[in-house]
């Protein structure tokens, strides 16, 4: 057998603790420098894409706008968002991102379809919604479909189209038709880095009403930004290229861009869960009064809401969106989700919303 080398420990071979404290204090700062330049460059790449998205606000806030144009598009989808006020744009991580912030279809953890529908405002208008989300290694796709439609509209002629409304020149109903919105999002998300997250959705808008239809295309952008463990922000800007809808008759609408803010955290004791989120969506259309806060041709309104899990299982919510009362609650048995929402009105009926989602 080959003799073995051994070693003696010799004492004042060994490093002094003072200097293997400064080895390791050096080692930590070369760490934290390190992870600094990460979290720079991941934050640069997600400021290009706010710089860029804010930078097409500013150009096509000053082009002519329609007022509530594109209003059928902000009445929300999803049972669990618009159970809590809508303040979601920060919470989303489901199929319903397309919608809400394409960022968080860089978020889903499993292949997903969600379903809603709803009769809103007292069956005035049917509101179906249907989306199918894809996660991929290294990012994500949504695609989804919105409906917003009803009947009841009355056309109506005069026995003599020349002559003033009288006696003897009454108007008489025709025929009774329908009307729609219909929206359909192809969405992108993908991670800019374990805690910054960016998306983007091209969307379709058809809209017809009687004998006339519109056609129209746009754009969303939106980031997720998750600072601190359980607190999340958010940022996106519906229709940031100035949505056009061009009507068969000649006439143009522009969709101008909305910018939304929101800031979400979660809190967790032991079986409980609370989760609380804020947002607000800053228009440039000049709707002033109609607004919750307004300055010149710039409006904000608010969102809150609350939601409380036991278990990860059940789920009681409430909120305000825009000053009107909402909640909700919501049952998770995987691969089965399902949630109810309830959403008041000053002047028209109340709404209830059912969603049910799926993984796959």
């Amino acid at each position: 057998m080959p003799p073995v080398l051994r070693l003696r420990s010799n004492r004042s071979s060994r490093i002094p603790n003072n200097q293997i404290w400064g080895v390791r204090k050096a080692e930590r700062k070369l760490r934290f420098f390190i992870d600094s330049q990460a979290i720079v460059v991941r934050l640069y790449e997600g400021m290009k894409v706010g710089i860029l998205a804010g930078f097409l606000v500013l150009t096509f806030s000053s082009v002519s706008a329609t007022k509530y144009a594109g209003e059928f598009l902000s009445l929300g989808v999803g049972a669990r968002g618009l159970g809590m006020g809508g303040a979601y744009i920060s919470v989303v991580d489901d199929a319903t991102s397309g919608w809400w912030n394409p960022a968080g279809v860089a978020r889903l953890s499993s292949r997903q379809a969600v379903f809603m529908h709803a009769e809103t405002f007292g069956s005035l208008l049917n509101h179906d919604y249907l989306s199918v989300g894809l996660p991929r290694d290294n990012f994500g796709l949504v695609f989804s479909a919105l409906r917003l439609g009803g009947g009841g509209i009355k056309v109506t002629e005069l026995p003599h189209p020349d002559s003033l409304i009288g006696d003897n020149n009454r108007p008489y109903v025709v025929k009774v038709e329908g009307h729609g919105d219909y929206a359909f999002l192809g969405s992108y998300g993908r991670p800019l880095g374990p805690n910054l997250f960016w998306g983007g959705s091209v969307k379709l808008i058809y809209r017809a009403i009687v004998d006339n239809s519109a056609f129209g295309i746009g754009a969303d952008a939106g980031l997720l930004w998750q600072p601190r463990v359980n607190w999340w922000t958010a940022i996106v800007v519906n229709d940031f290229t100035s949505t056009l809808l061009a009507y068969d008759t000649g006439t143009k609408e522009t969709i101008t861009p909305t910018v939304k803010l929101g800031s979400s955290y979660e809190y967790s004791c032991q079986d409980f869960s609370f989760l609380g989120a804020f947002s607000t969506d800053v228009r440039f259309e000049g709707r002033k009064a109609s607004a919750q806060y307004y300055q010149g041709s710039i409006s904000a309104d608010n969102h809150y809401g609350l939601e409380i899990g036991y278990r990860r299982k059940g789920f009681a919510r409430l909120g305000f969106d825009v000053g009107d009362f909402t909640a909700g609650a919501g049952i998770w048995v995987s691969p089965v989700r399902v949630d109810f929402a309830f959403l008041t009105h000053p002047a028209l009926d109340n709404s209830y919303r059912v969603s049910l989602s799926i993984e796959f």
